[in-house]
């Protein structure tokens, strides 16, 4: 078990959600299990709850939501509150290396490497009924407004994330598909926005 800590870093609006990859939460200069920089039908959750909150000793847990595939079938994962503000996204944002208006977003964490992993329909579908969806609703959010981390980096983000004091190695997402998950968001979505 984890130390709960206070953490009081409050979001000001959700306008956005933001999707990215389990393995651009790493920071390089500390070690992690190995298992989860590839998909695995594996549990990693605690995995990640253990290097995020006792390696790392961060006071949170940086993602909203982390999705992994597990036995036959995707889960979905709490981590922090919806109106609590992303360390991982703030810091991005605190060094220009994804443009400051994504700072108060919401955190989709998906438990795959997408530089060698091809996501599976199944895990697009998953994602859309079990999380995007319903955060849209709720917050109003349009279907424009739901990017993948790659969509949000500012022109200089290489450089910007070098300079800064930053440790994460940020990777793009080779094989997921923000189109399948735009087509997917308009199948699974009856009210237009």
């Amino acid at each position: 078990m984890y130390k709960l800590k206070i953490f009081n870093e409050k979001r000001i609006k959700t306008r956005h959600i933001i999707i990215t990859q389990a393995i651009n939460l790493i920071d390089f200069n500390f070690y992690i299990d190995p298992i989860v920089y590839k998909g695995t039908y594996k549990y990693t959750w605690g995995i990640w709850q253990k290097y995020l909150l006792k390696d790392l000793y961060k006071p949170a847990l940086p993602m909203h939501y982390f999705e992994e595939l597990l036995d036959k079938d995707y889960v979905v994962y709490k981590g922090l509150p919806d109106y609590h503000r992303s360390y991982f996204l703030k810091d991005l944002a605190n060094y220009d290396i994804i443009e400051s208006i994504y700072k108060d977003a919401i955190l989709v964490v998906i438990g795959e490497n997408f530089q060698i992993d091809i996501p599976e329909g199944r895990m697009y579908d998953h994602l859309v009924t079990k999380v995007i969806l319903p955060l849209m609703n709720q917050y109003k959010i349009p279907k424009d407004n739901v990017k993948i981390l790659d969509q949000c980096l500012s022109n200089n983000w290489k450089t910007n994330l070098e300079l800064s004091p930053l440790n994460y190695d940020l990777k793009l997402h080779k094989y997921y598909d923000p189109v399948t998950l735009d087509i997917t968001i308009g199948r699974w979505n009856k009210k237009r926005y």
